[in-house]
């Protein structure tokens, strides 16, 4: 069955300030859910205002890894196989990761 947009939950794996890996933990499908009339007036932009709205994360990005350590001894379970196996293969090693942030994106259809 279709959705309308998709929920993701990713790690971004940073090399510098603006490079980074990212890795997909999880995908959720999202519905929109009008409360609005079609004969409402302005019906149109009122949509396209809801779909803005609910495509903005709701998860604040939290960092998980920064300074060489993962941060929490839950984040060092979770994770650190995932991304030792996700840097292999880019060729690079933990000495290379400047920082690690778990974020919520979410796209539409």
């Amino acid at each position: 069955m279709g959705c309308d947009y998709y929920i993701l939950i990713m790690l971004h794996i940073y090399y510098n300030d603006n490079e980074y890996v990212e890795i997909e933990l999880d995908r959720e499908k999202g519905y929109y859910n009008y409360e609005i009339d079609e004969d409402e007036y302005n019906y149109k932009e009122k949509v396209e205002e809801y779909k803005k709205h609910i495509l903005i994360p709701i998860m604040n990005p939290i960092l998980i890894y920064n300074k060489n350590y993962l941060r929490t001894l839950s984040s060092e379970l979770k994770y650190k196989t995932l991304v030792e196996n996700e840097i292999k293969k880019y060729d690079k090693q933990w000495d290379d990761i400047t920082k690690i942030i778990k974020v919520e994106v979410r796209i539409q259809r």
